[in-house]
């Protein structure tokens, strides 16, 4: 029989409720495989959005990307890392730009065996706009990809 099935398994996070519950998946999966888990945040720049021309770039100085940092790190401690079992191995990684290429070029370059995220994330005109991140990740990403739905309440 061959090795574990999958060592690096990458969750994708938008901090929605969707993305809380594809959060339970990849934390079961990679205590139950002995895989690392990789947090990801893409903090989104729409000057590197496939429809930029929508939009009027702006600059986001340095200190406003170190506090966009912190607090997505902050966040991610709060609501992932202290759900992880005693010596579960992770690594917090916040990227930058268009969320489903980042995510797609951090699978490959961490030779990522798994990637977990929520089905649906944005909602409304950003949705409209730039469409689903997961669908394109599905699409373009090398390795697996896990898409969970969020559950119906009753």
């Amino acid at each position: 029989m061959s090795e574990n099935l999958y060592k690096t398994i990458a969750f994708c996070t938008d901090f929605s409720d969707n993305a809380d519950e594809a959060f339970i998946a990849a934390k079961d999966l990679a205590w139950r495989y002995g895989a690392t888990l990789h947090i990801v945040h893409v903090l989104v720049t729409f000057s590197t959005a496939p429809i930029r021309e929508i939009y009027v770039p702006l600059e986001m100085d340095v200190h406003f990307v170190e506090r966009a940092t912190e607090g997505a790190k902050a966040a991610i401690e709060e609501r992932y890392v202290s759900q992880l079992r005693e010596k579960q191995p992770y690594e917090i990684h916040i990227l930058s730009g268009y969320p489903a290429t980042e995510i797609v070029r951090f699978a490959q370059d961490r030779a990522v065996d798994l990637l977990v995220m929520g089905s649906q994330g944005l909602t409304g005109i950003a949705h409209v706009l730039f469409g689903s991140t997961a669908d394109r990740v599905v699409r373009k990403a090398s390795c697996s990809v896990l898409t969970v739905r969020l559950k119906k309440k009753d």
